[in-house]
């Protein structure tokens, strides 16, 4: 599993790093201890399928931009590949335009130069938004938690539903564009109403949530893992074609099948079936297709026995 550490991209981070995402409530926001008191520089992304998303500035240098060696990578084709840099100047943060094609602007001021001041929200091109914040540890946590209740399934700590559909969107338009690769690959857990109805809901709650770590600790950091509904998952895997999704598809069918998941005093032996697309597969660019090719896959692997991983026909 590869690390990108202190970076923050338009394509989220990795699952799992709990067993389970904080459903946030409002009565438990004021329970923080008393803060010391300002200390946070955030920025907080104020658009597209990543509203929400916090990065705590704590270096002397961010660079923006789409090139992949950017601190903060932003996949929109309004942003060039090295658009603008944010540099800490003394106890501030200083947003600086590094000539890019369609501008940084703080509130709708086009500039060169400009130290950032708490609120301030500025604009990277035409597309790409952020509001700049001085804040304490307890509310910087608590935009994180906010951010990660909106996409995460409350469960297993995967991507939703609707997160998931957005990010692909996304991939799909974006490798479209620029004639680069995505694949997708769908998976249903095999006789999973057995599980509950022999060992009862919790039990079929443990599986859930043991699967998405096993399946979320071989993945890229750039892979977007989720829950599709119920017992289904999905993995989008960028730059990835349709034979290498196989492989990736495979890998995580042996790696499930190898670790039965502990309850109680039970070991519950656990399949998938496996259906892998890549966007080569589909007559149209289109999401929907790919869904359904990946989909119709999956099925095709539960007919033909389950345990198993089926990318062709």
């Amino acid at each position: 599993m590869s690390s990108n550490e202190g970076s923050f991209s338009d394509f989220p981070e990795e699952g799992l790093e709990e067993d389970r995402t904080a459903i946030v409530h409002l009565r438990d926001l004021n329970r923080s201890s008393m803060p010391a008191g300002p200390d946070r520089h955030v920025i907080i992304r104020m658009d597209a399928s990543n509203v929400g998303k916090v990065l705590t500035l704590d270096s002397g240098e961010y660079r923006i931009g789409r090139h992949p060696s950017c601190q903060v990578v932003l996949q929109d084709d309004g942003v060039s590949r090295r658009h603008a840099r944010i540099v800490k100047g003394g106890t501030a943060y200083v947003l600086e335009d590094t000539g890019s094609a369609n501008g940084t602007f703080i509130a709708g001021k086009r500039i060169e130069k400009q130290q950032l001041a708490d609120g301030d929200v500025f604009q990277l091109g035409p597309n790409v938004m952020f509001r700049y914040t001085y804040t304490d540890a307890s509310q910087e946590r608590m935009l994180q938690q906010l951010y990660d209740a909106s996409v995460k399934d409350a469960l297993t700590g995967a991507y939703n539903r609707e997160h998931f559909e957005e990010r692909l969107k996304a991939e799909v338009a974006y490798a479209n564009r620029h004639s680069t690769i995505v694949s997708l690959v769908m998976f249903d857990l095999d006789h999973f109403k057995q599980v509950n109805d022999t060992y009862g809901h919790q039990a079929g709650d443990a599986v859930l949530v043991a699967v998405s770590q096993v399946v979320a600790h071989g993945l890229r950091t750039e892979d977007v893992f989720a829950r599709y509904g119920g017992e289904e998952f999905a993995v989008v895997l960028r730059g990835i074609d349709l034979k290498g999704s196989a492989a990736v598809g495979e890998r995580m069918r042996e790696r499930l099948a190898a670790n039965a998941v502990p309850f109680e005093q039970h070991r519950i032996g656990v399949t998938m079936s496996v259906g892998c697309a890549a966007l080569t597969c589909c007559p149209e660019v289109s999401t929907t297709t790919l869904i359904a090719i990946a989909d119709r896959r999956l099925y095709a692997a539960k007919r033909g026995g389950r345990n198993r991983v089926i990318w062709e026909g």
